[in-house]
């Protein structure tokens, strides 16, 4: 009778070490991805598990239930205090799998994906089904990655294929075409402003910023060449109708990076002396757009794409928006320089050599492009008119600014009065590209 009392004792403690073993597996990092009537909706998940008490957060609902062995069940609430959905799955394999409702905004949710409370339109009870896995594991130390680019694309869309999975921290050593697909060994590949990549970003879901730090941008080759003729978004039709160019005028530029300078290959009799900096930028830096959404590699928008911004520059950091698992990262479109609005279609195009790396802000969209250089915070606004690009991209730095420093709208009229400066960054592409920003020193003392 002792033995057999043993054994039962035995074998109810296997079952119940093996159920704390499970509870205690099923804490850490997740991914949860909700299916809804559209595209899939994406939260990060953070378990932590006590016996069979689940607590946590999924975006920026907070997170309580239970695990009784292999099945859980989630009740979310919002940062209001108010329900946002109750969950039921069961772990198969390293996976999640289950049902449940949830409620539902008009917006992505806050806080990194699906799920988050706040603000929006009133939420709406949804039945979903839903799977959740583990986050990706990051390196212990950020790695070095040299990537040559097999194939470059032209088209924005997440239906392309990732070249390469990369982490936040990981620096990568690569290099960009020009316009036309052509490489610093003079190997022609896609054009159309195509880009490389797209570089998948472990980490980075709908409803978070992606930040591209650009760690080295410099020209690779000795050549560049511009458009020779001003386009007619940049000039009245009178202009437009009576210029009289030189069809035999040489747009071709050689690249002194030891001077620091660019100066036409064949200049004028009048541009015999003439010389520009040398102030090697991305052209094209995107992530893929929402949904089913494409473009072609010279169009622009939310997510980027040909912005033609000069100042993304070495040392710039790039805020994206995210809308797909991943991001979906790609650059390309190399300049040697560039006047303001990309005038003649074309800045000084040529080949870079590129190192770049990428942090993940997670639950804080942009909506739009931003940046940040060492003494400015830039704001985008890319619509189909230069008047209301002024309009995105002023509205855009002030939420921001607002935020980040904590100011009030009579404060951020004031500092705009005083200090806004606009840079017109794109004319010549199917949308325009207009720059809005304020010096950091000014806003240095107002913290």
């Amino acid at each position: 009778m002792v033995k057999q009392w043993m054994r039962i004792a035995a074998v109810a403690s296997v079952m119940f070490c093996g159920r704390l073993a499970m509870a205690a597996d099923v804490s850490g990092e997740w991914v949860a991805k909700v299916a809804t009537p559209g595209e899939p909706q994406y939260a990060h998940v953070s378990l932590q598990v006590q016996g069979e008490k689940v607590s946590g957060s999924w975006g920026s609902s907070k997170v309580e239930g239970t695990l009784a062995g292999d099945k859980l069940e989630l009740a979310l609430t919002d940062e209001d205090g108010k329900p946002a959905g109750k969950l039921s799955a069961t772990l198969n394999g390293a996976s999640f799998a289950g049902s449940g409702t949830m409620a539902m905004r008009n917006r992505f949710g806050a806080a990194g994906g699906f799920g988050g409370g706040g603000g929006g339109r009133a939420a709406a009870e949804a039945t979903v089904s839903w799977t959740m896995d583990r986050a990706a594991t990051p390196p212990a130390a950020p790695r070095s990655i040299k990537f040559e680019p097999k194939e470059l694309y032209a088209t924005y869309s997440a239906s392309v294929t990732p070249a390469l999975h990369i982490f936040a921290g990981d620096v990568v050593h690569t290099w960009t075409a020009d316009a036309g697909g052509v490489d610093a060994k003079g190997i022609r590949h896609r054009g159309g402003d195509s880009n490389i990549g797209p570089f998948y970003v472990e980490g980075a879901l709908p409803g978070d910023t992606l930040a591209l730090h650009l760690l080295k941008v410099r020209t690779n080759r000795a050549t560049a060449r511009q458009g020779t003729r001003i386009n007619a978004h940049a000039v009245t039709a009178a202009y437009l109708v009576g210029a009289k160019y030189d069809p035999d005028f040489s747009g071709e530029w050689t690249l002194l990076p030891e001077k620091g300078i660019a100066v036409p290959a064949h200049p004028s009799e009048h541009m015999k002396n003439y010389s520009v900096p040398l102030k090697p930028m991305l052209g094209c830096i995107s992530v893929a757009p929402p949904g089913d959404e494409q473009y072609r590699g010279g169009d622009l928008g939310p997510f980027g794409g040909n912005l033609d911004y000069n100042d993304n520059v070495e040392g710039t950091t790039v805020y994206l928006p995210v809308f797909h698992a991943g991001a979906l990262l790609g650059m390309g479109d190399g300049h040697a320089a560039m006047g303001d609005g990309e005038l003649t279609g074309s800045a000084l195009e040529t080949s870079l050599d590129v190192d770049f790396s990428v942090e993940v802000i997670k639950g804080d969209s942009t909506g739009q492009v931003r940046a940040e250089t060492k003494d400015y915070l830039i704001a985008f606004g890319v619509t189909g008119s230069v008047p209301e690009s002024i309009q995105v991209a002023t509205s855009q730095l002030a939420t921001w600014i607002k935020k980040q420093y904590s100011l009030n709208d009579s404060e951020v009229a004031i500092l705009f009065a005083s200090t806004l400066k606009y840079d017109i960054t794109e004319l010549v592409d199917a949308k325009y590209n207009v720059a809005a920003k304020v010096p950091k020193s000014i806003l240095s003392t107002m913290k």
